[in-house]
């Protein structure tokens, strides 16, 4: 069984139950089962795109782009079931652009995704139909082509764009080509390395169909997140040509690096077997390898040095861009202000309508301020009376409970002298005794 059978066979759509209608002639389904065939088109579209993004297709090492040739039929094949037929599969991809010929994408000028309102060939074929002229459905013919697999160029792209997108310098977002393939390695993260057909569909895509990079001969331009496309200029050209250089003298820092350390060892094993030729040999190697690398190293140096320029230079560039706005700007308000002498007349205006203002209000108020210290004379008189009142009642009160208690006392005093009070004060019964055993003989 093929690596590719093998994960075809894997999908989730490709259960053993459904495996006798996905291998089976469905074309005629059109007609009689427009369900059944629906999802086994569905089934097989979903499962060679992502076949195609693994990249398992015989004889390809594209992710994007689908070969449709004799090699691939064969590598579906089962015993039990046969060959798939899938005729019907490519074709009706084809017909809702899931998938576009190679050649069809690459040449095409406006986006992909741009649909007229009206489509004068399918007009035609409604037309023929009606007629009773023309076929009845997607042919089941299988023509050998090659076919841009559309959701896997989605896939990526969406990644490229948020990675290259955050950055916040316009160089970071500058780069040839052959640097963009570079990012896109590392942003895939080693899960695939795109082809050559692979980067020239991604570039097309990312500039025509989403419309966020600029491409001019080997040199390509992101958009920032916030802001609009720009063209390219040859101050691009020259940055991105740099940004490349570095890349490649940074490889050669790593290639040159890893030699010194393999002649190291080489020339170490020839000691200890007693090889004196072989061992020189490699140090020469090793001392001259060292000369080209520190050589390296210096061009290096130089070239991050005229980047970082380049990058000051732009940023200076943005910013005297931002101040002269905002000169504009200013000076647009002034003139609209009138100048110094206008906001002077307006200022001396002002104040003078102020100072009227206060006149009016003090006038205005006075009235009111006669009458409130009318009102507050004969809220004080009226108060004063109520204190009067209120400490009469108070006295009258007063008076009453002190009558109250001299005829109190008075009544007290007749009642005591009433009362028949005893000469002798009487004496206890124990007492008695006591004298009584005193007065007896011992």
């Amino acid at each position: 069984m093929s690596e590719l059978l093998s994960f075809i066979l894997a999908q989730e759509d490709f259960r053993k139950a459904r495996l006798p209608s996905l291998y089976s002639d469905f074309a005629p389904l059109q007609t009689v089962n427009p369900d059944g065939y629906t999802a086994n088109i569905t089934a097989w579209k979903s499962a060679l795109s992502k076949a195609t993004y693994a990249g398992l297709i015989p004889s390809s090492s594209d992710h994007f782009v689908l070969p449709v040739t004799p090699l691939l039929l064969p590598s579906l094949t089962t015993r039990e079931y046969g060959t798939p037929a899938l005729g019907c599969v490519i074709n009706e991809g084809i017909a809702s652009e899931e998938f576009i010929p190679l050649k069809s994408f690459l040449a095409r000028e406006g986006s992909i995704y741009y649909k007229p309102w009206v489509d004068p060939w399918k007009v035609l074929s409604w037309g023929l139909k009606q007629a009773g002229v023309g076929g009845g459905g997607v042919s089941a013919k299988l023509v050998n082509g090659e076919v841009v697999v559309v959701k896997n160029v989605e896939e990526v792209s969406g990644r490229v764009v948020k990675v290259i997108s955050r950055g916040q310098r316009d160089v970071d977002r500058i780069m040839t080509l052959e640097t963009l393939e570079h990012e896109v390695g590392r942003i895939l993260g080693g899960e695939m390395q795109l082809s050559e057909r692979d980067m020239k569909v991604l570039v097309k895509y990312l500039s025509r169909d989403l419309g966020q990079a600029s491409v001019q001969g080997k040199t390509i331009k992101f958009k920032p997140a916030d802001s609009p496309l720009q063209p390219i200029l040859q101050s691009d050209i020259t940055t991105a040509q740099l940004k490349h250089l570095i890349i490649t003298q940074n490889l050669k820092v790593d290639a040159l690096s890893s030699k010194i350390t393999a002649l190291q060892e080489k020339a170490k094993q020839a000691v200890l077997a007693k090889n004196k030729i072989t061992a020189l040999s490699a140090l020469k190697s090793k001392k001259m390898t060292e000369e080209h690398l520190q050589t390296v190293t210096n061009s290096l140096s130089s070239l991050e040095s005229v980047l970082m320029k380049i990058e000051q230079a732009v940023d200076n560039a943005a910013l005297i861009d931002t101040l002269e706005q905002g000169s504009k700007v200013l000076a647009g308000l002034n003139k609209v202000t009138g100048g110094v002498e206008r906001v002077e007349k307006v200022m001396d205006e002002l104040q003078e309508q102020m100072d009227e203002t206060d006149e009016i209000s003090r006038i205005v108020t006075e009235p009111g301020t006669a009458k409130l210290d009318e009102i507050e004379g004969d809220v004080q008189e009226e108060f004063e009376m109520l204190l009067k009142e209120e400490k009469e009642r108070e006295t009258k009160l007063e008076e009453g409970r002190r009558q109250d208690a001299e005829a109190e006392e008075a009544k007290l005093l007749e009642r005591l002298a009433g009362l028949n009070v005893a000469d002798k004060e009487p004496q206890p019964a124990n007492k008695e005794r006591d004298e009584d055993r005193e007065a007896l003989p011992a």
